[in-house]
C-alpha cells in the first residue's frame, strides 16, 4: 500500500475531493501498489496503459479515474464489461459516482447497452448509446454499436476501459471481443485502458505491443489469500500477499474434507460470509436444502412485488442462500441485496456470482472443481483463469476481512497434481485464440455490414491484423495463408444466401444483408423466418386483426416462441449455436400442449411432438407473456423454475427484435424489388402481410421481456421513486384484473378510484405503493416528453431549428397542424392541405416524400399533456381517407402529447395505419436535417403499420 499519490498524478481537484474516488486512511490518501503506478505512468493524464495486477488490488479504480479524466476534458467515456450483470452493477457505480458532482444530473448524459436493453440513468430507452457522455456496455453491445453501417474512422474523442479485455482470448466469446479492439485500434482512441487479473507476463506483453500502449504489471495481491487443497494423506497450501506471492507449503490432514465440514469450520474461524462453488446448478440446491436444515430460523419476508421461491425464502431465513442462472432476476438480486449488507453466512452459487462482481466474501470452499465434459464423456478440471478469478472473489479490497482462506479438496495422487496445478498463483494460463476459423461465418458479414472491407484480400488483411493472427504467424511458419480458403468459402456462402453481391472482384453489402449483421442474427435465421413468414402470412395476420382478443395474441407469440426456439440461432445451422436451450425443458418428453395442437399447421416447423423442447419451451413462454402466475408457469414442466422460463424469453425476445428489423428494413417500399431476399419479391398479398407483422413482432417480443399482456406492457415503463424503481409484474397483472389497465384508470385521485387501486393491490390500507403507481402515471408521459423536448432543443439549436421543434411540442388543434406542415416543408416534402373549406371530414393533409404513394394525414391533438389521443380518434383518418378517394393510401395520425398506450394492437389490426408520438416525430424530422435518416428510411419507417417509435427508427447502416 502506498500512503501518498505521485506528484505528477493529474488527478483533479473534483476527484481529489471525492472520498469515493480517493481512498484515504487517517486523512491521507491510501493507495495499493497497482494504482500507484497507475497514477505514475499517467492514466489520469491521458496515457493508454494495460493494467496487470491479481483480483483485490483495486482496479475498478483506476477504470474510474480514467472516465472522470475524460469527461472532465470534454471527452466521451466507455467502459466496457463482460457479462450483463457486472454492466449493470458499473451503472450503477457510476450513476453514484458521476451523476451529480460530474455530469449536473443530466441523465441522458449516463446509458448502460446490454444485450436486453440500452438505457440511460433515467430508465428510458434510447438508440443512440453513441451518443452519451459515459456508456457502460458489454463488448458483444458495443461491437454492435460501433461496426453496423460502417465503424466510425475516428474514435480519438473516446476514452475506453475495457474491464477483464482477456475475453479476447476466450474460446466461447472472443471473437466479438478481439474484432471489436480490432475495429478501435484501427480507428484510434483518445486513451486506451485494459485490466487484467489473469495475464501472464508474456501475454500481457503481447497484447500491449499488438495495441500499441504501456504496460504496468504487479503480481502481488495487496490483501493475503491462501489456497488450502485437503488430501487424505496432507493439507497442501498456497498463499500469496503484499510482498509475497506463490508461497507453498505443506502440513498434516485436516479434520474435515466434506464440505459440510469444511463450511463450519470456516464460520467457526469468522471467515464468512462463505461462497461455496458448485461445478452444477443442481449442487446449488442441494447443498443449501442439507446445509440449511440444521440452522437456525429468523423471519424474514420478501420486499412488496417481490416473488421469491419458497425454498430460497426458507433457506434466507436461515442465512444461507443459493445463486444460479435458474434464479429470477428478482430473486438474483434479492439474494446479492441479503449478501452485501451481511445478512447471508453461505452462498451456494455457481459460476454466475464470480463474473467479476464484487461482493464482501470472507472465504470460499470448492464442493468440486471438475465439470462434464461432453465431447470427452468425462470430468474435467475448469481451467487456471477462471478458478484464479473465483478464488480471487474472497479477500478484496474494501472488504473487512484481513485475509482471503479458499478451501478444495482432492482424492489420489493424479486429482492433488491437477488441484496444484490450478493453485499455482505464480503462473497463468495462457491466453486462448479469440478469432479462429470456425468463427469466420459471423465474423465475415460483419466486416463487409461495416464497410470495412470492399474485396477478399480486404477481408483477409483485417482478418490478419486481429492479435490471434499475429500470435499464429509468430507460431506457425506458414503462417495465417491456410486460414484464405475458408473465409472465401464464407464469402461464398453469404453471396449464396444474398447478404453480399460480388462483381468483377468488388464485394458489397446488400440492404438484407445489412439488417442482418445488425440484428446480430444468423442469415440463416433471417431466412427461416422470412420463409415461415410468407407460407402463414394470412393466418397471422388473421391474429392480430382480432384486436383485444388475448387468445388470438397469446397464439401469435406461441407461434412466434416456438418458431425461434427452432430456428438454427438455438442449432447448428449456419455455425454453432448462439442460444442454448435448457435441457429440463424437454428432458421429458412433450407435455399437453393446447395451443400447439391447435396451431401445428401454421408452425414453421412441424410436427409439434417432434422437438419436445421446443414446444415445452413455448409453451411456457406464452403463459409467460400472458401474465400466468408462476405456480401455474412452473408446473408446465417438472424441474422447470420461473427463472429458466425468464432465462428463455431473453434470448427468443432477441431473437424476435432482429427478425422484426429485419422485416421492417427488407418489406419496405422504397426498396427495389431485386434487393429483397427472393421470397418477398413482387407486391403479393403474403408479401404485404409479412410487412403487417413487422411491429407486431417487434411487440410481442417486448411482451415475451416483461412477462404482461399488450394492453398493460406500458405500465412496465412506469418510473418510480426509491428501490422499487419500476412497477413488477405481480403488481401490473392485479391491476389488469382489477380491471385497471388504461392510463387514466391510474391517473385519477378520486376516493372511489383510489379504492379500487387499494383492492386490486390487495393492500390493506391506502397509500403507499398505490398512491406511488397514481403519481407515476400521472408524470409518465410528461417526465418523458420533457426530457425529449430538452434533448430535442438542444440538437435543434445547432440546426438552427428551435422554434420548428418547440412549434411541434408546445402547439395544439390547427396550430399544431401548421407547425406539422412547416417542419416537413423546411425539408422540402410537400404537404397538401386536404381539409380546406368545403371538404367537411376530409383528412388534414397528403404527404408526398418523392415518387413514393402519398401518406394521409391526421394530426390530433390535447390541451393537456395528460391525456391521451383515444383510440377513436387515431382511427378516424381511415374513414377520412376513404371519403377523399384514397382508400388504399397509407395512413398516419400524428398525436400530441401520445396515444392511449392500451390499444396497439387495435392500432396494428387498422393495416394501413401508422400512429406516431410528437417526440418521436420530432427525432426523426432532426435526423433528417442531420444527415443520419434518408428519405426512403423515414417513409418505410411513417408507413409501416402499428405505432412508429422513435427506438425503431433506420439505424445509419439500414437507412
Amino acid at each position: 500500500m502506498q500512503p501518498t499519490i505521485p506528484i505528477d498524478h493529474g488527478l483533479s481537484d473534483k476527484v481529489l475531493g471525492k472520498p469515493e474516488l480517493l481512498p484515504e486512511a487517517s486523512g491521507m490518501p491510501l493507495l495499493t501498489d497497482i494504482q500507484f503506478e497507475a497514477l505514475e505512468a499517467g492514466v489520469a493524464r491521458g496515457e493508454s496503459l494495460l493494467v496487470s495486477a491479481p483480483t483485490s488490488t483495486g482496479k475498478t479504480l483506476i477504470g474510474w479515474w480514467t472516465v472522470a479524466s475524460a469527461i472532465e476534458a470534454g471527452y466521451t467515456a466507455v467502459y466496457l464489461v463482460s457479462h450483463r450483470a457486472l454492466a449493470k452493477q458499473k451503472f450503477e457505480e457510476a450513476k453514484r459516482l458521476f451523476l451529480g458532482d460530474f455530469l449536473a444530473y443530466d441523465r441522458s448524459a449516463i446509458v448502460c447497452a446490454t444485450g436486453d436493453s440500452v438505457e440511460d440513468a433515467a430508465g428510458r430507452k434510447t438508440n443512440a448509446p453513441l451518443s452519451s457522455v459515459i456508456l457502460v456496455a458489454t463488448y458483444e453491445k458495443f461491437l454492435g454499436c460501433l461496426s453496423v453501417g460502417g465503424p466510425p474512422r475516428d474514435l480519438t474523442n473516446i476514452c475506453f476501459v475495457c474491464d477483464e479485455v482477456q475475453l479476447v482470448g476466450d474460446k466461447h466469446r472472443g471473437q466479438n471481443a478481439e474484432l471489436l479492439l480490432t475495429l478501435m485500434r484501427r480507428a484510434g482512441w483518445r486513451q486506451f485502458v485494459g485490466l487484467s487479473a489473469v495475464l501472464s507476463p508474456g501475454d500481457a506483453q503481447a497484447l500491449a505491443s499488438w495495441l500499441g500502449i504501456g504496460l504496468i504489471r504487479n503480481p502481488n495481491r495487496e490483501k493475503a489469500l491462501t489456497i488450502e487443497c485437503r488430501t487424505p494423506l496432507a493439507t497442501l497450501s498456497v498463499s500469496a500477499g503484499p510482498g509475497f506471492e506463490g508461497l507453498q507449503q505443506q502440513g498434516p490432514p485436516s479434520r474435515s474434507r466434506d464440505v459440510m465440514g469444511v463450511i463450519g469450520e470456516l464460520l467457526q474461524q469468522q471467515r464468512n460470509p462463505v461462497i461455496v462453488f458448485c461445478m452444477k446448478v443442481d449442487d446449488t440446491f442441494d447443498l443449501a436444502r442439507t446445509w440449511a436444515q440444521s440452522r437456525p430460523a429468523i423471519q424474514i419476508d420478501a420486499p412488496a412485488g417481490v416473488d421469491v421461491e419458497q425454498p430460497l425464502l426458507d433457506a434466507l431465513r436461515r442465512r444461507t442462500a443459493y445463486h444460479n442462472a435458474e434464479l429470477t432476476e428478482d430473486e438474483r438480486l434479492f439474494v446479492e441485496d441479503r449478501l452485501a449488507s451481511g445478512q447471508v453466512d453461505v452462498v451456494f452459487a455457481t459460476s454466475t456470482l464470480a463474473a467479476g462482481v464484487n461482493f464482501p466474501l470472507g472465504s470460499a470452499a470448492f464442493a468440486s472443481w471438475k465439470r462434464w465434459d461432453f465431447d470427452r464423456q468425462m470430468h474435467v478440471p475448469i481451467g487456471r483463469d477462471e478458478f484464479q478469478n473465483m478464488a480471487g472473489r474472497v479477500g478484496r479490497m474494501g472488504q473487512a476481512i484481513a485475509k482471503g482462506h479458499v478451501v478444495l479438496t482432492a482424492d489420489g495422487v493424479q486429482e492433488s497434481r491437477q488441484a496444484q496445478a490450478l493453485m499455482d498463483l505464480t503462473t497463468q494460463a495462457p491466453l486462448g485464440l479469440g478469432i479462429t476459423p470456425e468463427h469466420f461465418g459471423t465474423l465475415t458479414l460483419q466486416i463487409f455490414a461495416g464497410r470495412l472491407c470492399t474485396s477478399r484480400e480486404d477481408a483477409f488483411d483485417l482478418i490478419g491484423s486481429t492479435l490471434t493472427a499475429s500470435r499464429e504467424r509468430e507460431r506457425n511458419l506458414a503462417g495465417i495463408d491456410h486460414w484464405r480458403d475458408k473465409l472465401f468459402s464464407q464469402i461464398d456462402r453469404l453471396v449464396d444466401i444474398g447478404c453480399l453481391i460480388e462483381l468483377h472482384g468488388q464485394i458489397t453489402v446488400t440492404t438484407f444483408g445489412v439488417a442482418v449483421a445488425h440484428s446480430g442474427l444468423k442469415p440463416e435465421t433471417a431466412i427461416f423466418f422470412i420463409e415461415g413468414l410468407k407460407r402463414s402470412s394470412a393466418q397471422l395476420t388473421q391474429l392480430i386483426d382480432r384486436a383485444g382478443n388475448g387468445t388470438s395474441e397469446d397464439d401469435f407469440v406461441f407461434v412466434l416462441s416456438h418458431a425461434a426456439i427452432r430456428s438454427p440461432e438455438f442449432g447448428i445451422v449456419g455455425g454453432k449455436a448462439t442460444r442454448i436451450l435448457n435441457w429440463r425443458i424437454g428432458r421429458n418428453g412433450p407435455v399437453p400442449n393446447p395451443y400447439a395442437t391447435r396451431l401445428n399447421p401454421i408452425l414453421f416447423d412441424q410436427p409439434w411432438v417432434a422437438d419436445a423442447g421446443a414446444a415445452n419451451g413455448a409453451l411456457q413462454l406464452t403463459e409467460w407473456a400472458a401474465g400466468t402466475a408462476r405456480g401455474q408457469i412452473e408446473k408446465i414442466v417438472a424441474g422447470v423454475r420461473l427463472g429458466t422460463v425468464q432465462g428463455v424469453a431473453r434470448d427468443v425476445s432477441w431473437v424476435l427484435t432482429g427478425v422484426s428489423e429485419i422485416i421492417s428494413s427488407v418489406t419496405s417500399p422504397t426498396l427495389a424489388d431485386e434487393s429483397k431476399p427472393i421470397a418477398l419479391r413482387g407486391n403479393g398479398e403474403d408479401v404485404q402481410d409479412v410487412r403487417r407483422l413487422a411491429r407486431a413482432i417487434r411487440r410481442q417480443s417486448i411482451r415475451l421481456g416483461v412477462g404482461v399482456p399488450s394492453d398493460v406492457l406500458w405500465m412496465s415503463e412506469l418510473r418510480l421513486p426509491g428501490l422499487q424503481s419500476r412497477l413488477r409484474r405481480d403488481d401490473i397483472m392485479s391491476l389488469r384484473r382489477g380491471g385497471l389497465s388504461r392510463p387514466m384508470d391510474l391517473m385519477d385521485g378520486s376516493d372511489q378510484a383510489d379504492e379500487r387501486r387499494r383492492i386490486a393491490l390487495g393492500l390493506q390500507e391506502r397509500g403507499g405503493i398505490a398512491n406511488l403507481i397514481r403519481n407515476a402515471a400521472r408524470t409518465w408521459r410528461q417526465d418523458d416528453r420533457n426530457h425529449s423536448k430538452t434533448m430535442h432543443l438542444r440538437r435543434a439549436d445547432r440546426l438552427m431549428l428551435r422554434d420548428q421543434i418547440a412549434a411541434l411540442y408546445e402547439k395544439r388543434g390547427t396550430d399544431l397542424e401548421q407547425a406539422f406542415s412547416i417542419s416537413l416543408g423546411g425539408l422540402g416534402i410537400p404537404c397538401q392541405p386536404l381539409d380546406v373549406t368545403g371538404r367537411q371530414g376530409f383528412p388534414d393533409f397528403l404527404v408526398s416524400i418523392e415518387d413514393f404513394i402519398p401518406i394521409v394525414v391526421e394530426v390530433k391533438s390535447k390541451v393537456s399533456d395528460q391525456e391521451t389521443v383515444p383510440l377513436n380518434a387515431a382511427t378516424e383518418v381511415l374513414a377520412a381517407s376513404e371519403l377523399a378517394g384514397l382508400r388504399n393510401n397509407p395512413c398516419l395520425t400524428l398525436c400530441s402529447p401520445g396515444v392511449d398506450p392500451s390499444v396497439p394492437t387495435f392500432i396494428e389490426a387498422a393495416k394501413r395505419l401508422c400512429v406516431i408520438d410528437v417526440s418521436d416525430f420530432c427525432e426523426a424530422i432532426l435526423r433528417l436535417h442531420e444527415g443520419t435518416l434518408t428519405r426512403g428510411g423515414f417513409y418505410n419507417w411513417l408507413t409501416t403499420p402499428g405505432i412508429a417509435l422513435a427506438e425503431a427508427l433506420p439505424s445509419p447502416a439500414t437507412r
